[in-house]
């Protein structure tokens, strides 16, 4: 920060065959407050925004949500997830 400022930055990755366990993807964390994982899985699935759930991150989380929101989302997540886990095996 520079005299009370701050500078946002949104960098780009993109993964080598969908690694998101490398060493970029991984450390990207550590220079923002969070990472999307887009999908190209989802995409060609007709889902937009491609963005996989269940890997994309945020530091800020629930703290900056009101408690309906967090009680809503919570719920939601749980149940996308589930979905998501029983539509690989169907």
């Amino acid at each position: 920060m520079l005299e009370g400022k701050s500078m946002t930055t949104l960098p780009i990755v993109e993964t080598q065959s969908g690694d998101v366990s490398a060493y970029i993807p991984t450390n990207v964390i550590s220079i923002t407050n969070g990472k999307i994982f887009l999908s190209a899985d989802l995409f060609n699935a007709g889902i937009k925004p491609a963005i996989n759930v269940g890997i994309s991150v945020s530091r800020v989380g629930s703290a900056a949500q009101i408690k309906a929101m967090k009680q809503v989302a919570g719920k939601s997540k749980l149940e996308l997830a589930q979905f998501t886990e029983l539509e690989a095996f169907a």
